[in-house]
């Protein structure tokens, strides 16, 4: 189940509120929640339904109770008689299916050889099983890797590999998210190759560019890879 599975309430929990009142349930479950899986309100923290939530989300405590059954439901908090408390366990589990958490473990995974250059990696469902997300949710997070090289699509035969070189690659450049390293690259720039100078733009429309100006850009912002081997290396999606 995804993140975006879960951020509503069931009809059981809300069922003897108004409209009105139930969406009020809505918005505070949705703000606990969030700030639940965000480490805001850590694990631990007592949620105290009769006073400090009904103050803070002018709500009363019908409102207040039926969001913290929604969050007792995905065992984000345990409920007793003085309202609920944060526990840890399934906040680890939900960061774990965010596509920060994915794309950082498996880059982990890259730099420390479980996947080996020149192998495939197990199947992608399995994989997404782990992170406990669906297939197309796993293979987005995984789009980066993908974009600057280190994970290829195969047709034939038919999987994810990875390339040769993921070892040449030097592990904290691995380890490193590509948001982290992102810079800006002037229109005007040039850059050389086969004996001429032209813009990224420019070489996009070139017959010899293999790739797209946006997986050109990442490899040589993110990768730092070399310009003509970053232009005539083709990507298999």
């Amino acid at each position: 189940m995804t993140l975006d599975a879960v951020n509503e309430l069931r009809d059981e929990e809300i069922h003897f509120l108004s409209p009105k009142r139930a969406g009020q349930a809505h918005r505070v479950y949705r703000g606990l929640r969030e700030a639940i899986t965000a480490g805001t309100i850590p694990p631990g923290t007592l949620l105290d339904s009769s006073r400090d939530l009904e103050d803070g989300y002018k709500a009363d405590r019908h409102v207040v109770a039926a969001a913290l059954r929604g969050l007792a439901r995905e065992g984000l908090v345990h409920l007793h008689h003085l309202g609920a408390r944060v526990v840890d366990v399934p906040i680890q589990a939900a960061l774990k299916q965010t596509p920060e958490f994915v794309e950082r473990a498996m880059r982990q995974r890259l730099a420390g050889g479980v996947y080996k250059p020149g192998t495939f990696l197990p199947r992608t469902s399995t994989i997404a099983k782990e992170f406990g997300l669906a297939t197309p949710a796993f293979r987005s997070a995984i789009q980066p890797l993908v974009h600057v090289g280190y994970l290829v699509g195969s047709v034939n035969p038919r999987g994810t590999l990875v390339t040769h070189d993921v070892a040449e690659v030097q592990p904290e450049e691995l380890l490193t998210p590509a948001s982290s390293r992102t810079r800006p690259i002037p229109h005007t720039q040039r850059y050389a190759a086969f004996g001429e100078s032209k813009t990224l733009s420019d070489w996009t429309g070139d017959r010899r560019c293999a790739v797209a100006y946006g997986v050109l850009r990442r490899r040589l912002v993110e990768s730092g890879w070399d310009f003509q081997r970053a232009l005539t290396t083709p990507l298999l999606l």
